[in-house]
């Protein structure tokens, strides 16, 4: 029955966040305030952990789960591979990208569109090409910068 959900939800026109509710009541782990455009590919929904106030827009692949089908490479070479997926708190995921197994999306993190996303991504960062590279990692705005005469500098506590 979950399969069938997904499908609709993927399918069927509707707003992005009743879009969530759908892969939520399919059995998937979605946030609240998630946003899930059309055409979600999802392998493996019980491996996949999506955070709260996440982005995906259309086409995007979540491949909790590769393997080769009918084919002898999966018994002589053992090339199945499962593993989670987990996109952290605000991230972004562009369009057309793909996330394979075992990768971690930290929380603000961009996966940008037609990105293969083959290892962790730090919080912040911007991940762009095939394989995806970092391309940026984003300053925390709520960080004190050295020119803000109200930081503190405990070091220089007498």
């Amino acid at each position: 029955m979950g399969k069938l959900i997904r499908y609709v939800a993927s399918m069927l026109p509707m707003p992005l966040t009743w879009r969530a509710s759908f892969y939520r009541l399919s059995g998937m782990r979605v946030g609240p305030g998630t946003a899930i455009d059309r055409n979600l590919q999802v392998t493996r929904a019980d491996q996949v952990t999506i955070g709260s106030r996440v982005a995906i827009a259309n086409a995007v692949s979540l491949l909790g789960e590769v393997t080769p089908v009918n084919s002898r490479l999966a018994t002589d070479y053992d090339v199945v591979k499962t593993a989670p997926i987990v996109i952290e708190d605000d991230a972004w995921i562009g369009a057309k990208a793909t996330i394979l197994p075992g990768v971690r999306i930290g929380a603000m993190a961009t996966g940008s569109a037609n990105t293969l996303v083959t290892s962790n991504v730090p919080e912040r960062a911007v991940v762009v090409g095939v394989p995806g590279r970092v391309f940026l990692v984003r300053d925390d705005p709520r960080a004190p910068s050295a020119s803000d005469p109200t930081a503190t500098d405990d070091s220089a506590a007498p």
